[in-house]
């Protein structure tokens, strides 16, 4: 969250487009804290501004959501380290006061006000961005709070007597909860100067996310899916279970049914049991099938044993 102190507030409030300059200002100061770190990566940045306090008093301030990681000049993604925070606030009022010089008329006491702020404020305009989002459900949640927020939300508001209306908040410095009654009018006329000018963006993309660069990333994104999908397809071709034959080569370098002196493939040729004989001979029963001797192996004697085969393989 990118704040501004109380005496900038005044100067917004008269003119509310400067709101727009306070969310320029918080992308290119974020941005230009990774370059001045090495991190030559574009991150996705989504910016959402507030002009209200718990109070509903005029406090404008601006939500920044900031991927961990960025595409580089030949479209590889890296990750971004931890932000500095002592530099990002520093970076932040230098460009937003810069910006609002600009565009104050050139008078002694504007330029007196502009540096009076960066005397006063030498470790630069209070930044809390700490917070990190642990799961997509947490961020979720954020954007949803935030991009739809009313500036008091209705159960706040306990009570109307005709005249006054009574709301509570929790105070931001203390966490207490208070309690305040003001006139209807006022309470009316804090919530209207919340009302954004027609037309006005309060959330933007930057970045990834900017319509300059969206095709690019969606690009990329197309392709990893692409490649997830075909790295999925070729792992379910190959999913097959190994047959016993495979499953011994595969675990001792060995084919069972290879002949050790000849070298050559070796076919089954009897299957024979001392107490039932031939369960299986070739010259009777034609070329071995696997599934029928598994079937035969199942069987079962009238007294419940299991029946035991001696295979004979013989090379042809």
């Amino acid at each position: 969250m990118f704040t501004i102190p109380q005496e900038l507030r005044k100067i917004i409030f008269s003119d509310r487009m400067l709101i727009k300059i306070m969310m320029d200002c918080a992308s290119k100061a974020a941005v230009e804290v990774l370059q001045s770190k090495g991190v030559d990566a574009v991150p996705g940045i989504l910016l959402v501004v507030h002009t209200f306090g718990r109070d509903l008093k005029f406090n404008p301030h601006v939500h920044m959501l900031m991927t961990e990681g960025g595409l580089t000049s030949s479209n590889q993604w890296v990750d971004i380290p931890f932000l500095p925070y002592g530099l990002l606030r520093k970076k932040w009022q230098y460009y937003l006061l810069t910006e609002i010089k600009a565009s104050l008329p050139q008078t002694k006491e504007n330029v007196r006000f502009i540096d009076y702020l960066f005397k006063s404020q030498r470790n630069g305009f209070y930044v809390n961005g700490k917070s990190k989002m642990t799961s997509a459900r947490h961020a979720a949640r954020y954007i949803g709070r935030y991009m739809a927020r009313p500036a008091l939300a209705e159960h706040k508001i306990t009570n109307y007597d005709g005249e006054e209306v009574t709301f509570w908040y929790i105070d931001h410095k203390t966490e207490v909860k208070v309690t305040e009654a003001i006139p209807a009018k006022e309470f009316i006329q804090r919530l209207i100067d919340h009302i954004p000018l027609k037309g006005f963006k309060m959330v933007r993309h930057y970045g990834l996310y900017s319509r300059r660069t969206k095709t690019i990333a969606i690009e990329i994104l197309m392709d990893c899916k692409r490649f997830i999908q075909k790295t999925f397809e070729f792992m379910k071709s190959d999913s097959r279970s190994l047959s016993w034959r495979e499953r011994l080569v595969q675990s001792f370098g060995k084919d069972p049914l290879t002949c050790p002196n000849c070298k050559e493939k070796m076919f089954l040729w009897r299957i024979w049991h001392p107490d039932y004989g031939d369960i299986f001979d070739l010259s009777r029963d034609g070329p071995f099938v696997e599934s029928k001797s598994k079937q035969e192996c199942n069987k079962r004697n009238s007294s419940g044993r299991q029946v035991k085969w001696i295979p004979q393989l013989l090379p042809f």
